[in-house]
């Protein structure tokens, strides 16, 4: 257990110091995921402008299926309650071994607050995620608050069915062996 937590934390401040050499211009920060597998991210930008966050985390099992949503701030001018930010794109990419990048397709979905997700299930590696976006109200600065997921694939109930089947007929054959040695 020790050597699998210290092996995910050399992993990750690799994967760091690798990213954080190649793009020193991207505000950079590595998730950790609590037993749920949930992780939380965020930034607060005082000042205006155009900003790239960017997210490290690691899998350590295949087939994880990632999903995040986030919210953007906002604030009481004049009356009225304002989005203090706005996100324009969430990309998810991979870490390749050399430290570079290769995108993943994803879903940026607007339609109903912000989710995001990548289109495929994510294999053991390191991943992240570039949340590019800008202050909304001029000459105020701008935060944002969000939750990534890695979960598991939950077997379809098909699957459930099958394995029923398959156990019983493993019974009946076994049943059948049985009664042959008797009579």
């Amino acid at each position: 257990m020790k050597k699998a937590l210290l092996s995910k934390v050399a992993g990750t401040l690799m994967l760091s110091a690798g990213l954080f050499a190649s793009s020193g211009a991207m505000a950079q920060t590595t998730l950790t995921f609590d037993a749920a597998g949930n992780a939380i991210f965020g930034a607060l930008h005082a000042a205006a402008g155009d900003y790239m966050d960017t997210y490290l985390f690691s899998v350590d099992t295949n087939a994880s299926y990632a999903s995040g949503s986030v919210v953007v701030g906002k604030t009481w001018i004049d009356g009225s309650r304002l989005a203090n930010y706005g996100i324009t794109a969430i990309q998810f990419f991979k870490v390749e071994a050399d430290s570079s990048q290769t995108s993943l397709n994803t879903t940026f979905d607007t339609s109903s607050g912000i989710e995001f997700f990548p289109v495929d299930a994510l294999m053991s590696g390191n991943y992240g995620f570039t949340v590019t976006g800008s202050t909304a109200i001029s000459g105020l600065g701008g935060s944002y608050a969000g939750n990534l997921n890695l979960a598991a694939p939950i077997p379809e109930p098909a699957t459930y069915a099958m394995l029923l089947v398959g156990v019983g007929l493993l019974g009946l054959a076994s049943r059948r062996k049985s009664n042959d040695k008797l009579g």
